[in-house]
């Protein structure tokens, strides 16, 4: 039996006006509709899918189509551009760390997601999929 959370204590404790989005490891995306996808070829964020969560529809990535390049490297563990250019945009572009040194430290005690099925799947909670959820984020407005 899975546990199925009950998010509406904390959200409304901290009066959370925004949907609770959910990262899933699922077998079948078909349980996720309304899909979006990114557009194959294209470095698209996932972050760039927002107003799709917002909106109640759902990011379906795979490792043929997973967006940007740090998506499938964290998602997927691709290698698609060397390390050195790969700090270089996680640091200058990304803002992520204060220096290529920590970002190259970090990296290597770092490791990407193992993906259990062939779909990951990003947005709107779904009560009859909680086996597969991953991690909610909470979103909110300033």
């Amino acid at each position: 039996m899975v546990m199925q959370p009950n998010f509406k204590y904390l959200v409304n404790k901290i009066d959370l006006n925004l949907p609770l989005i959910g990262v899933y490891d699922a077998p079948n995306p078909i349980k996720f509709e309304p899909l979006v996808k990114p557009k194959p070829e294209q470095t698209e964020c996932i972050f760039k899918f927002f107003n799709d969560w917002i909106n109640g529809k759902t990011l379906h990535i795979t490792k043929k189509n997973y967006g940007c390049g740090g998506c499938g490297h964290w998602l997927w563990g691709l290698e698609n551009r060397d390390r050195e250019s790969f700090i270089k945009f996680l640091v200058d572009q990304e803002g992520l760390k204060e220096s290529h040194k920590l970002m190259d430290q970090w990296l290597d005690t770092s490791n990407p997601y193992e993906a259990e099925h062939p779909n990951i799947l990003i947005g709107p909670l779904i009560e009859n999929q909680y086996q597969y959820l991953k991690t909610v984020t909470f979103f909110c407005k300033s």
